[in-house]
């Protein structure tokens, strides 16, 4: 290979040259980038000639200020020299850098050389560091010695070189590790945090090779450790755990050596010496004087570090010792909470258990798979078991309840994952020890409840509601048990606590429960609920808890919705507003009197009411009318008329009522949320009182919201210098939030989270935080409702509040103001309204102000929100201008940083919110002072400024263009420049960039300069980013390739994306994994080809990678993502190689759970082979090796995996070879790689099998769904070797084994179900052909059968909702329907499957067809708009009950149609038994007109309502229904009926274009025009031809719109309003079929009974077949095969009308053939002469013989006949005679015969005279025909002159002789001579040359003549030559 060595030439003098430092810096980045390229593209050989050259270069280049892309660029180019070309010099490389790194700096020097030095050394050494071994110790010391200079940056080079070099040398640095590992130590505790951070990446890597570091010297690193956790920032905590973790792992396998004085460090050592870090933060050894540890409180960020350093160790150690010792592992981290150190208060109480589930759910996630996750679940509750004896004995009370928690909401998380899998742990005993008696799952449970303090009891319910979700069929279990405790134990106010929890929690997961619970359950706990209510006055111990436990069922009967609340609404809105006085006096009454404990329960009666009412009106949409409304809000103001009272109360009776006022407080505020405020607006003055009074903090608390931040865009984050918010640790670093009390959402904050629809993460904050927040809300709604005047004063107070406030409260009080003001602020741009008169926007504009300059990042970034909003919703162009001229003054005048960041982001703000053509006259300003200020030499004010151009930039549109090249030259300087260490920088540059990419758009792929230095710019960028090493920089560096790749696709490098991409999915961090996989989203739309070939590190496709993550990956966002492009990557490449991703989901689904096994590896996803089986149940056992991962697969992996072979098999149906073995074969011979799926039915099969036997339910399911699937499309599939026997036949046994399971008694209903669609596939596709093998299934769905008895109906609705047996007893008639309808379809057609299937419908078709009807009648029903409820059945329906009507709606919609086609056809069959015999309670007429209504409602129907599918069925249905004669003659009977049944056909055509439909509505057509054809007119309303009264004009409009689709010439004006065929049919034979239809339609309509006879119908009609016939009449269409049917059409409307003779009527047929005729003139070449010649020789045949001798017709049709006769060729001659013979005999008009014989005959007797070659095969049909016309002719010969005729004939038969006719023509000489002798004889006499050209001609052919005679076929009309001579004559015997 050659290569031009200018390449390697540094152009300094141009270097020089350049200005600019971005221009510099771009200059040395494009060569390095293009010297790399060259080195790595070079061999060994071609490259040492050109080392020596390029060396200088780069020497040259090391001693240059250059930023830090170009420094690690420029290490990377020495890396790519030395390993492509000789190491010999790098030595003198390393010892250029030590001479820089020793020499001090000077004073003033930046030091960026000596820095690029040590990055150098880290590269070199990491590559290349055994090739430079010896002079590693002097490295060693100058590293270790600059690690001490102050420089920061340096110090961290150091550190990291350090990291590289251990990595890169590993043993081989044993050296220098001592060294290193006393100067990393003393750098782990740092002042700085990236120091800290480097160091202990460094240590980790150490520690991986230097057994000091976890032997001797263990306990002081974990003490360093500890010490570098305090005031850590979340990239040091991560890495300072991840080192705690490993030292703690390595040195618990480390094992000493012998004779050494090392102790062996165990694991459990290791896990005392986390825990004592946990509890402390700190170890033993660090105990100094005067410090007790025994009372020290751990750090929140300790103890945060330390919780992560736990996680950290238990991947650091073995799998199998997880496993092995979890009980352990359990045991010790739920001790952890049993000490008092964790839990010195509540809030850090509810931290630790944070802290220890987060570690627990970590080990569940990554190291265990579902058997040891069934395993964790038994140790818990058995630990749960054990804490309820022994709490007394071995823990602290008060801490029993938080180690209780814990260990239930960790086996919540446990039985959620594993779903029906976990049923065994409820149904089975769990064993505690060999001498303990075993325990229930729900016993210890039910012992919480009872037992235990409110945080574990509260915990417990969650439990149980997890449980009910994880089991559905467990749910009604569970909550009968409650109901009876709380029955039993209603003097318990424990057990009432308890089981009400419990209730409430299991009623709130039935929306998350896809079976339910019955009816009765609801109505059973709410007469429990009043019962509490009534009853809580009875008894003053049980007041309290059944006030409490009444509300609060209340609450969760209200999630169930409206079917429940509805008919009890009344009765509760009476409840509700009983609850609270009824007028001010009653009030004040009550305020008087009462002690401490009636307040108690009073205010708990307050709060429970407006908790339920609450519930009501989020979980009941439906039911919150205008109505409901307004008296919602009379009760709201009633409960705010009580807040006044309240402090009253509160002195009275002291402070022991607080907690029960503020949750008054709190239910109230939340309800007023969920009203509009003009509803309570009378409230607002005593209602803004309060809220007031809650956001100043009037308690003297420093309480602060926790929305604020919500508030805020989520943009704003980068300037926040916040911890990563979306990170895999968010559950405990939302701890280290400097909010109140966040992360510290727990389950006792708000007990009604047990049934609310709420996640963990959403748990409610503590009290106060959760009153401020709400009030917060209520605030920002009421605002905007407010008038003028009291917005002025509220704001006046709430500046003058701030002011006033001091200290921590000053901040408070202004975080709670200000998010109120915010939350106003959007609300009030969400209704559109102003914020106030100028007095107001003087206040607001100065409490914005006022924050715009605070010290609090947070409140500046509020600030600068609150002022963009306030531009928004005041829209004044004045104000807009004052803000901006404000804020560029300040940006002028003041260097306070925090002055200068408020507004850079305010102007950033205000383009934001108000847009560009807004502000374009602010752009140019706010441009040029942020980018001024983005080189401010604070990073601070640069963050903030490049933030704010970023927003400006993203909103800016066209009018920012102008700025985007100087806004590129920014970004490109500071990008290259700028130190890495300042991350949000790096992070406002990544954003301002994408926003820049999307302003060019387009204009990126164009090739000016200035694009061309645009677009070298954005690829620079984003190559430094993607180099940088912080997780958020390469986040935005991915979203800029994605904007760059999506505008200019071709400049991007699509192989490095995917594979930085891929290698970005291994990343710890969430941000960075979700933007490479949305990524790889949006590239598997575009690219799935690249993606689907692409293999990672490991040698593994891609789409392995991804279906692995959705094991690993928790974010539910993520995990969506990898779903949707492994979707997109298979729905596009799938079919072109199905044996890949089969052997791909194959694995996933076979996969093993072995002992948290790890499945074998595979080197490529392709070699996996069919197994040679037989395919009996135990050949799916085998485990496939496609997917390699820690532990087995998933459920919910496995149903994605599943549902991946549905979309597998739905892409490849549409190819043959796919489908159809032989072409597979043929495809498999052209192409040897090539995979077809049919050779795959084995695995197929095997993986659905797989899935429909397994353990959970979800995945049966989709099994059966997938082997239905497999079904249909392979039903028809032949084997080959095996003539007439389907493929799918051998695997029948597999089938029966999969759907045998799901008809056990235990199976769930939806299980069942599907099953039941499954077997009716089967038995319908016809492959079982032998009766014994089909009656397996059969017996099955026999067996289905008892569902629809009702011992089983009450026995499924006493475990599930009533919607579920309908769903259930359905799914059964659907099924036995569609076996119905398929049986009598094959009987039809006489297959002999037909019988073997009827004979098992038969038996059961009487009692089918009752229930068919009634589902049918409930579908009816259930079909009315729903004005029509209170008409429906109070009683329900034969299927559903009253109660669930919405939830059984859906499973009518997906059955009727099946259901409505077997009623139909057992109607037509019956047909309509007699009265007598009925088994319904409906009469014939009822049982008629329900199925027509039915299938008219669906008719009727909008389009996207029902698919194809649907509307064919209706119209089959519709047909079986008029087939029966009793049916016809009531459906004839009325007129009307029948033209309204048409006018809805017709719109079914007009709207729906498939042929399918069409052919079944003409169809129907033809069988309404057979019923009106056959009943009495005479008693029926005459039809008179009038539109939208007369049946004969609907159809014919029917039939002209089916026309009108294929043929859009037949519409007489040019626009028709119909368009023509949008969806043609792949088989050409339904448009002919639809044709066909059509034409006999037209031919009805003739015989149509009318008031008179009506012309215009007949002429109608022949003038639509006329043009039809034009319109297929063309040579190559493929409709014209249709040409005869309509030929047959038009001759049977004139043989039906063979008694009309009127003028009319002839003029009409003689305008038709006319008309046919001119349209063959003008057809020319493209018409079929054949179809023309036929249709009007059989036309004027049957036409009366008036027509067919009108001068134009006879002169018309004769020149067609003589033309085609004299032009065509024989085959078109002979069509010709043919034609002609027809018209003879056929007419019975001498005359007419005489004038059509005197104009044809002379031209076919001449050419017959002057033929020639006599030689020609096809001239034996020609003379056959001939004669036969001959024979016509001399018949209608008059007497006198047949001499004349055979002069003509005789002779030119004469001439024939000698050729291939000669027999022929010999013969009907003979024949001529025997009948007419004296004639011919006399012939001969005259002209005896006649006679001798005979005889010579018949000695000529002599004997060979004979043979060939007799080979000839001849066939001539009328005469039957015999083969054999007799001797005697029979012809005169009688």
């Amino acid at each position: 290979m050659t290569t031009d060595d200018g390449i390697f030439f540094f152009d300094t003098e141009t270097y020089e040259k350049t200005q600019l430092k971005v221009d510099k810096e771009l200059f040395v980045f494009q060569w390095l980038t293009n010297v790399e390229k060259t080195v790595t593209g070079l061999s060994r050989p071609d490259f040492k000639p050109l080392q020596s050259k390029v060396l200088p270069h780069l020497q040259e280049c090391l001693r240059r200020d250059l930023g830090p892309p170009n420094r690690r660029l420029l290490a990377s180019v020495f890396v790519a020299v030395y390993t492509a070309g000789d190491s010999y010099t790098m030595y003198d490389t390393i010892s250029t850098c030590l001479d820089i790194i020793k020499i001090k700096p000077e004073p003033g020097s930046s030091g960026i050389v000596r820095l690029g030095c040590v990055e150098l050394l880290g590269h070199l050494y990491r590559k290349l560091g055994r090739s430079a071994g010896g002079i590693f110790p002097d490295v060693v010391q100058a590293l270790v010695k600059t690690c001490k200079s102050p420089e920061i940056n340096l110090k961290m080079a150091c550190l990291e070189s350090m990291d590289q070099m251990i990595l890169g040398l590993e043993n081989s640095a044993s050296y220098g590790f001592k060294d290193m590992c006393r100067s990393l130590r003393t750098c782990l505790t740092d002042r700085v945090l990236g120091v800290r951070c480097k160091a202990a990446q460094a240590l980790r890597s150490l520690a991986l090779y230097y057994s000091q570091c976890y032997s001797s010297e263990l306990e002081s690193n974990i003490s360093l450790c500890l010490r570098a956790l305090e005031g850590a920032n979340y990239d040091t905590r991560l890495a300072v755990s991840q080192l705690m973790g490993t030292l703690l792992a390595r040195a618990s396998q480390f094992i000493p050596p012998e004779g050494s004085k090392l102790k062996n460090f165990s694991y459990d050592d290791s896990l005392s010496l986390l825990a004592m870090s946990f509890l402390h933060g700190s170890i033993s050894i660090l105990k100094t004087s005067g410090v007790d540890l025994g009372k020290s409180v751990t750090l929140r960020d300790v103890r945060v570090g330390v919780t992560e350093a736990y996680v950290y160790f238990f991947k650091d150690v073995n799998n199998p010792w997880v496993v092995s010792n979890l009980s352990k592992i359990i045991s010790h981290l739920l001790d952890l909470l049993s000490n008092s150190k964790s839990t010195p208060s509540h809030i850090e109480a509810v931290y630790s258990r944070k802290c220890i589930a987060f570690i627990m759910e970590n080990i569940t996630n990554s190291l265990l798979g579902e058997t040891s996750q069934l395993e964790m679940a038994k140790i818990l509750i058995t630990m749960v078991h054990g804490y309820l004896e022994n709490k007394g004995d071995s823990h602290d009370n008060q801490n029993v309840q938080h180690l209780i928690a814990t260990a239930l909401y960790q086996l919540s998380s446990v039985m959620l994952r594993l779903g029906t899998a976990s049923v065994t742990l409820i149904t089975e005993h769990i064993t505690t020890s060999p001498s303990s008696p075993s325990i229930m799952f729900t016993e210890v449970l039910f012992s919480v409840l009872l037992s235990s303090p409110p945080t574990a009891r509260l915990t417990a319910a969650w439990c149980l509601r997890c449980t009910a979700i994880a089991v559905p069929a467990q749910l009604t279990a569970l909550i009968d048990i409650c109901i009876d405790k709380l029955d039993k134990l209603k003097t318990s106010p424990e057990a009432l606590y308890g089981f009400s929890h419990a209730l409430a929690a299991l009623i709130g997961s039935e929306s998350q429960c896809p079976l339910g619970m019955p009816h009765s359950r609801s109505k059973e706990v709410m007469v429990i609920a009043e019962d509490m209510l009534r009853t809580s006055s009875q008894n003053t111990r049980l007041s309290l808890p059944r006030t409490q436990c009444g509300w609060l069922l209340l609450g969760a009967l209200m999630t169930l919705g409206p079917p429940v609340v509805k008919p009890s609404l009344s009765r509760l809105m009476l409840i509700w507003k009983n609850a609270f006085p009824r007028s001010t006096k009653e009030l004040q009454s009550e305020t008087e009197r009462g002690d401490l404990f009636t307040w108690q329960v009073t205010l708990e009666g307050y709060s429970g009411a407006l908790q339920s009412l609450h519930s009501f009106l989020v979980h009941c949409a439906g039911l919150v009318t205008e109505d409901v409304i307004r008296r919602v809000a009379g009760i709201c103001e009633s409960a705010v008329n009580v807040l006044a009272h309240l402090p009253t109360i509160i002195k009275q009776h002291g402070v022991q009522l607080k907690a029960a006022t503020a949750m008054v407080r709190l239910r109230l505020y939340s309800c007023l949320l969920q009203i509009p405020p003009k509803h309570y607006s009378g409230a607002f003055a005593n209602l803004l009182r309060q809220i007031v009074s809650e956001l100043i903090l009037t308690d003297q608390s420093c309480t602060t919201t926790s929305l604020l931040r919500e508030m805020c865009h989520r943009e704003d984050s980068i300037i926040l210098g916040i911890w990563l918010k979306d990170n895999d640790n968010k559950t405990v670093e939302e701890q280290l939030l400097p909010n109140s009390a966040a992360g510290s959402g727990a389950l006792e904050h708000d007990s009604t989270c047990v049934y609310m629809q709420r996640s963990p993460e959403l748990w409610p904050l503590p009290l106060g935080v959760m009153i401020v927040d709400r009030a917060v809300q209520l605030f920002g709604a009421v605002l905007p409702f407010l008038g003028d005047k009291h917005k002025h004063q509220l704001l006046t107070h709430f500046n003058q509040t701030i002011k006033s406030a001091k200290g921590a409260r000053h901040q408070a009080v202004q975080v709670n103001i200000f998010t109120a003001y915010l939350a106003a602020l959007k609300c009030t741009a969400e209704n559109k309204t102003t914020l106030g008169n100028q007095e107001v926007i003087a206040q607001a504009n100065q409490l914005a102000e006022g924050a715009l300059t605070s010290p609090d990042p947070i409140l500046r970034c509020a600030a600068g929100e609150a002022l963009g909003r306030m531009a928004q919703v005041i829209g004044d162009t004045k104000f807009i201008s004052t803000m901006a001229q404000n804020s560029w003054m300040s940006l002028k005048n003041s260097r306070e940083p925090n002055i200068r960041t408020g507004n850079c982001l305010a102007l950033g703000c205000l383009h934001r919110y108000v847009g560009s053509m807004s502000t374009g006259q602010h752009l140019k300003n706010s441009v040029a002072l942020l980018q001024a200020l983005a080189k401010d030499s604070v990073i601070l004010v640069r963050i903030w400024a490049l933030h704010g151009l970023s927003l400006i930039a993203d909103t800016g549109g066209p009018m920012f263009r102008g700025y985007v090249t100087q806004a590129l030259n920014l970004v490109g300087e500071l990008i290259l420049t700028e130190s890495t260490e300042n991350v949000e920088i790096f992070q406002c540059l990544g954003n301002l960039l994408t926003a820049l990419i999307t302003s060019l758009g387009p204009d990126l792929q164009m090739e000016t300069a200035s694009i061309q230095q645009g677009r070298r710019i954005c690829l620079v960028g984003c190559a430094t980013m993607q180099m940088h090493p912080d997780p958020l920089v390469q986040s935005a560096a991915i979203q800029c390739l994605q904007q760059l790749h999506l505008f200019s696709p071709r400049h991007v490098n699509m192989k490095a994306l995917i594979m930085y991409l891929c290698n970005s999915l291994s990343s710890k961090h969430l941000l960075l994994r979700r933007g490479a996989m949305a990524c790889l989203r949006q590239l598997a739309q575009r690219h799935p080809h690249e993606l689907a070939s692409h293999k990672v590190k490991d040698d593994r496709y891609l789409c392995c990678v991804l279906m692995e993550m959705l094991d690993l990956e928790q974010d539910s966002l993520l995990c969506e993502h990898v779903k949707e492009s492994i979707s997109a990557i298979l729905g596009a490449v799938g079919a072109e190689n199905p044996r890949t991703w089969l052997v791909l989901c194959k694995g996933v689904l076979s996969l093993a759970a072995n002992s948290e096994g790890v499945a074998p590896k595979q080197s490529d996803m392709d070699t996996g082979k069919d197994d040679e089986d037989d395919g009996d149940e135990a050949s799916f056992g085998s485990v496939s090796t496609a997917v390699r991962n820690t532990t087995a697969p998933r459920w919910t992996t496995k149903v994605f995996a599943i549902q991946c072979v549905k979309q597998l098999m739905n892409s490849c149906r549409t190819c043959p070879h796919h489908t159809d073995m032989e072409k597979a074969r043929q495809k498999l011979k052209a192409e040897p790689d090539a995979s077809c799926l049919v050779f795959l039915l084995s695995d197929l099969v095997r993986a659905t099998f797989i899935a429909s036997t397994s353990y959970s339910d979800q995945l049966r399911r989709e099994g059966l769904s997938a082997l239905q699937l497999i079904i249909q499309i392979f039903c028809k599939t032949i084997d080959p070797d095996y003539d007439n026997h389907p493929l799918l036949e051998q695997y029948q046994a597999q089938v029966g084994a999969a759907l045998r399971p799901a008809f056990e008694e235990d199976t769930p209903p939806d299980v069942t179900s599907m099953a039941c669609q499954v077997c009716n596939t089967w038995i319908s596709s016809g492959v079982s052909q032998d009766a014994s093998d089909l009656k397996r299934i059969q017996q099955l769905l026999v067996s289905s059968l008892q569902n629809l008895q009702t011992s089983t109906h009450e026995l499924i609705i006493s475990r599930f909702n009533e919607s579920t047996s309908t769903l259930l007893r359905l799914s059964v008639l659907q099924a036995w329907a569609e076996v119905y309808v398929k049986a009598h379809g094959l009987q039809q057609s006489s297959s002999d499957d037909a019988v073997d299937i009827l004979s098992t419908v038969e038996t059961h078709e009487l009692y089918l067809s009752e229930l068919w009807l009634g589902a049918i009648r409930d579908h009816a029903l259930l079909s009315l708009p729903r004005s029509f409820a209170n008409q429906l059945p109070a009683h329900g329906g034969t299927f559903y009950c009253a109660d669930t009507i919405d939830s059984s709606r859906p499973y009518y919609k997906q059955t009727w149609p099946s259901i409505l086609h077997a009623a139909t056809t057992w109607l037509n069959k019956v047909p309509f038994q007699k009265e007598m015999d009925k088994v319904t309670d409906m009469t014939n007429e009822d049982e008629l007109f329900l199925c027509i209504g039915v299938i008219i409602e669906a008719l009727c129907a909008p389009s996207s309502q029902y698919n194809t599918d649907i509307i064919c069925t209706c119209l089959e249905s519709f047909a079986e229904l008029c087939k029966s004669p009793w049916s016809q003659a009531k459906i004839a009977y009325n007129q009307d009926t029948c033209v309204e049944y048409v006018n809805v056909l017709h719109r079914t055509v007009l709207t729906r274009s498939h042929p399918k439909i069409h052919i079944n509505a003409l169809k129907c057509v033809l069988l309404l025009q057979e019923s009106r054809i056959s009943s009495n007119a005479s008693d029926e309303k005459c039809d008179k031809l009038e539109p939208g009264n007369s049946f004969v004009f609907g159809c014919t409009e029917f039939v002209m719109c089916v026309l009108l689709r294929k043929f859009p010439e037949l519409s007489p004006t040019e626009h028709s309003g119909v368009s023509s065929y949008t969806e043609s049919s792949d088989n050409p034979s339904e448009d002919n079929e639809v044709i066909q239809l059509a034409v006999e339609v037209l031919g009805n309509m003739v015989l149509l009974p009318t008031a008179e006879f009506y012309i215009e119908i007949p002429e109608s009609v022949y003038l639509l077949l006329t043009t039809l016939f034009s319109a297929c009449a063309v040579t190559g269409n493929s409709l014209k095969s249709v040409v005869p049917r309509i030929s047959q059409g038009m001759c049977s409307i004139i043989k039906n009308m063979t008694d009309e003779r009127s003028d009319k009527w002839l003029h009409c047929l003689t305008s038709t053939i006319v008309t046919i005729l001119e349209n063959y003139d003008k057809a020319g070449q493209a018409r079929d002469k054949e179809s023309y010649l036929n249709t009007l020789t059989v036309i004027i045949c049957t036409s009366p013989s008036d027509v067919s001798n009108v001068t134009t017709v006879f002169e018309k049709y004769t020149n067609l006949l003589e033309s085609m006769f004299n032009e065509g060729d024989m085959e078109e001659k002979v069509k010709v005679l043919r034609a002609m013979k027809t018209l003879l005999v056929s007419t019975s008009s001498t005359g007419i015969r005489h004038r059509y014989i005197r104009r044809l005959s002379p031209s076919i007797l001449k050419f017959f005279m002057c033929l020639q070659d006599k030689k020609e095969p096809k001239l034996i049909s020609l003379v056959t025909e001939f004669i036969s016309f001959q024979r016509i002719l001399i018949m209608n010969c008059l007497d006198n002159t047949h001499h004349l005729f055979l002069g003509l004939v005789v002779p030119l038969l004469i001439s024939l002789l000698g050729g291939v006719v000669h027999t022929l023509a010999l013969s009907e000489i003979t024949h001529l001579t025997k009948t007419y002798p004296t004639l011919v004889k006399d012939l001969f006499l005259v002209h005896p040359h006649l006679k001798s050209k005979l005889e010579t001609a018949i000695r000529s052919a002599g004997a060979p003549q004979k043979m060939t005679a007799a080979s000839q076929q001849t066939v001539i009309t009328n005469s039957n030559v015999p083969s054999i001579a007799l001797k005697m004559d029979f012809s005169n015997f009688k």
